[in-house]
């Protein structure tokens, strides 16, 4: 499944966000997309080549650029903390052109709209920051082919239904140049949230790194591994809340310090989940173990890249970097916190030419190693 994984923090109603920014409720069959009316055309997002995808400083607040003439429409999905616990689904004119957008709504059963708050299913589920100006309606996917030929209606919207769940509704909505519509995606409550008042995608960014500075921190010379970490890390944080949650995630909670959470992961695990989330492996990995798990991502990367910088070998046995790739050779490695069964380790390497240095505050009672630095070396001092 490609895409991301966007919710608030602390709340298990989440949404997946493919690569072309169609948003999926993780506990519902309906989906959102978006297209846009621009002075040229239709644009598809699913069917565009010029769409671009990316995550805000690493953050689940994802960034979706459709190309339109003359300047891109971008889309933000991201999760907001607080009352209600919304997604918001943002989408802002950078042409210099006004354009419309049509909210698409897919594979519903029931689709009503009273005013700017729209029911899904029966369920008050979208709040707009307006009234849609025109929309389309259609069980037979030909919403798109209505859109094109001019034919979507004004007015108030006739409440649309198919017990097969094949509704497919646009609600549309003029965006002038330089500016936004905003919409809340609410799936766990039905109180209206305040638009305008609600953080936007920077700041949503902002927020989740405050979050990534608990528990255990690293710096290490390989920026495309440390992005992949911080994407990891988040991700993590959010499938803890989800049901079932999987062992492994609350193995890689506990692994980088997320104690809470991890607690809380753990109290909904079955006897055999818990007894594949307290297992690891009996020998550090090696660099290509890694790099192999980059491609995973997620708890498997974490779980990985924890085990290269720190494994608990044995009950008295911490090995350190027990591979160090070339490319790390000559750069400064650094790691704080991480938690283990004695308390909190920390170390950092320096170098000096070729010869490295490495400096540590352990807790008492362990045997240090580092092979991949020095595989003669071992040490049971505290730092």
């Amino acid at each position: 499944m490609t895409g991301t994984i966007v919710g608030p923090l602390g709340s298990p109603h989440q949404v997946h966000v493919d690569a072309r920014g169609r948003v999926a409720p993780l506990d519902h069959r309906w989906s959102l997309d978006w297209w846009v009316g621009a002075d040229d055309r239709w644009h598809i997002p699913a069917h565009e080549p010029a769409v671009r995808q990316s995550l805000v400083d690493a953050a689940p607040v994802a960034r979706t650029a459709l190309r339109v003439p003359h300047g891109d429409a971008v889309q933000h999905v991201y999760g907001v903390g607080g009352p209600g616990a919304p997604v918001i689904v943002e989408v802002t004119n950078e042409s210099p052109a006004p354009f419309v957008v049509a909210l698409v709504i897919s594979g519903a059963h029931r689709v009503e709209v009273d005013g700017a708050t729209v029911a899904v299913d029966g369920h008050p589920t979208l709040w707009l920051t307006r009234p849609p100006s025109r929309w389309a309606a259609s069980t037979d996917d030909t919403t798109q082919a209505q859109i094109r030929a001019g034919d979507a209606q004004g007015g108030p919207f006739a409440p649309q239904r198919d017990r097969d769940g094949r509704l497919e509704v646009a609600l549309l909505h003029p965006v002038a140049h330089r500016t936004r519509l905003r919409t809340a995606l609410r799936l766990g409550g039905d109180a209206p949230p305040d638009l305008e008042r609600l953080p936007d995608p920077d700041a949503a960014a902002r927020g989740w790194q405050a979050q990534l500075t608990r528990g255990l921190q690293v710096d290490v010379p390989d920026d495309r591994l440390a992005d992949a970490l911080r994407r990891a890390r988040a991700q993590a944080l959010l499938a803890g809340l989800r049901r079932p949650v999987d062992p492994l995630v609350v193995a890689a909670l506990e692994d980088w310090g997320f104690d809470a959470e991890a607690r809380a992961a753990w109290s909904r695990l079955g006897w055999k989940a818990r007894r594949v989330a307290a297992n690891r492996a009996a020998t550090p990995p090696r660099w290509a173990d890694v790099t192999a798990a980059t491609q995973r991502g997620g708890a498997p990367l974490l779980l990985a890249a924890r085990a290269l910088l720190a494994h608990e070998t044995d009950a008295a046995t911490i090995t350190l970097l027990a591979d160090v790739p070339p490319h790390w050779k000559g750069h400064g490695i650094e790691v704080h916190d991480a938690p283990t069964r004695h308390g909190l380790l920390s170390y950092a390497v320096r170098w000096h030419g070729a010869r490295p240095a490495l400096l540590w505050e352990a807790p008492p009672g362990v045997r240090l190693r580092a092979p991949g630095l020095d595989p003669t070396w071992s040490s049971e001092a505290t730092r």
